[in-house]
């Protein structure tokens, strides 16, 4: 039977918590910096920046969609580069021993150091920032795919394996099954990282962003703007998450099962 969680009470109640906060906090910074009007609207109320985001929505759809494209581009392209290294590096031991170290070693490297190569080889457009994007989430992925990997039981694998299927029927039917809900809960976290690169990605070289109206709002003063952008940059980042949530229900449909 499966499970049947109030996902949209979660969100909805999620929602109102967040616009609760910043209500309040808006508030009280007003009240605390009555007499320093700077200070008092540097955090507008909620429903104004709601209200730019709807009457500016023509204008700012430009940067969503432009912001939306390359982060799905970025996630896309490292799941289809560290999935299938992760995985099979993590399965096969030879493999995790020889690369293992390499990939310890290039982790930590913050990958913003390779920007000016990323503009020198794919140009000033949407590549190099794509590329970046990929380059921050790959890493992550890919031990997440290998540990996974790594720990199922070589019991479950021998009693698969016993029964005379090739090694691709072991992946199928035993690591990539077992390996998928830590890798979906890697890519949860991914979708943050690669909307934080945006602030890198966007800061160089690009018309059309959420960041870049995020900035050109905050260089104006118009906060009631910039917030506007930033609850976009928040929308953006939901609904990548719905996304997930729904692929998660649909290839990991044991892991939504309930007992009676």
């Amino acid at each position: 039977m499966r499970e049947r969680h109030p996902y949209l009470f979660g969100y909805l109640l999620g929602i109102v918590l967040f616009f609760g906060l910043w209500w309040t906090g808006s508030w009280l910074i007003q009240m605390i910096f009555a007499d320093e009007p700077f200070k008092a609207f540097a955090l507008p109320s909620p429903e104004k920046a709601l209200q730019i985001l709807i009457e500016d929505w023509v204008a700012l759809a430009q940067h969503f969609f432009a912001s939306g494209y390359r982060v799905l581009a970025g996630i896309l392209l490292a799941l289809v580069i560290a999935v299938p290294l992760g995985l099979v590096i993590g399965h096969e031991r030879k493999l995790d021993q020889i690369f293992s170290p390499s990939i310890y070693l290039s982790y930590p490297i913050p990958k913003v150091v390779f920007l000016p190569l990323l503009f020198v080889f794919l140009g000033i457009y949407d590549a190099p920032k794509i590329g970046l994007i990929t380059l921050i989430l790959v890493f992550q992925i890919l031990i997440s795919a290998r540990d996974a990997a790594k720990a199922i039981s070589k019991s479950h694998i021998l009693s698969v394996a016993s029964t005379g299927v090739n090694k691709w029927q072991i992946y199928k039917h035993v690591v990539i099954p077992a390996s998928l809900p830590a890798i979906l809960s890697t890519l949860r976290i991914s979708v943050g990282m690669a909307i934080m690169a945006l602030a890198l990605t966007e800061a160089f070289a690009a018309q059309y962003g959420l960041w870049m109206y995020i900035a050109r709002q905050w260089r104006l003063l118009a906060y009631d703007s910039m917030f506007a952008g930033i609850l976009a940059m928040g929308l953006l980042g939901l609904l990548f998450y719905i996304l997930i949530d729904i692929l998660e229900r649909w290839i990991c449909k044991w892991q939504h099962l309930s007992h009676g």
